[in-house]
């Protein structure tokens, strides 16, 4: 009799969920919009047309430091949820520079497919905003000049062309 219970309450659940489409979701805090909306500019600019509507953004209390960040990618009815879950301990960023390189690089993975990357360039930076477990990229100044109060962000160009395509060539303030 138990077993029948079962069995009945299993196939109402079973045709009951087989009825339901799976919608990806697009939920991103303001705080991050203007970075997932520039990491679609900076691709439609490199020939890329990404149309990002199956993404959620959240802050993640559970994530110990180092890792600021992760990407999660479900799967289901061939659709795509992907959830980037970010750090709530704000140590991961104290400017707007280091924000974008931290979502810049969880979207690399949700995204572009991108792994870690543990090179360096010749002058010892990072070869790719795609370091993992280093925050060498999200420090204030590291897009910009060294000297000065950080006003020159020529290194982001080479980091945001590299994430792109890996094949990007070595800068030369990098030899």
């Amino acid at each position: 009799m138990i077993a029948r219970v079962w069995l009945l309450i299993s196939m109402v659940f079973v045709m009951g969920c087989a009825d339901k489409k799976f919608e990806p979701a697009y939920n991103v805090p303001a705080a991050f919009e203007p970075y997932v909306i520039s990491f679609q500019n900076e691709a439609a600019v490199r020939g890329f047309d990404y149309k990002i509507d199956n993404l959620i953004i959240r802050y993640d209390a559970t994530l110990v430091l180092p890792v600021c960040g992760n990407c999660n990618i479900a799967s289901k009815d061939n659709s795509f949820q992907k959830i980037i879950s970010i750090n709530s301990k704000f140590t991961c960023w104290t400017t707007d520079q280091e924000l974008e390189a931290l979502i810049f690089h969880e979207l690399g993975h949700c995204f572009l497919g991108r792994q870690h990357v543990t090179d360096t360039l010749p002058n010892g930076d990072p070869k790719s905003i795609m370091i993992p477990n280093d925050n060498v990229l999200y420090p204030p100044c590291s897009y910009a000049i060294d000297d000065g109060p950080c006003n020159k962000l020529f290194k982001r160009e080479y980091y945001v062309d590299e994430l792109f395509d890996e094949t990007t060539p070595v800068p030369a303030w990098a030899k």
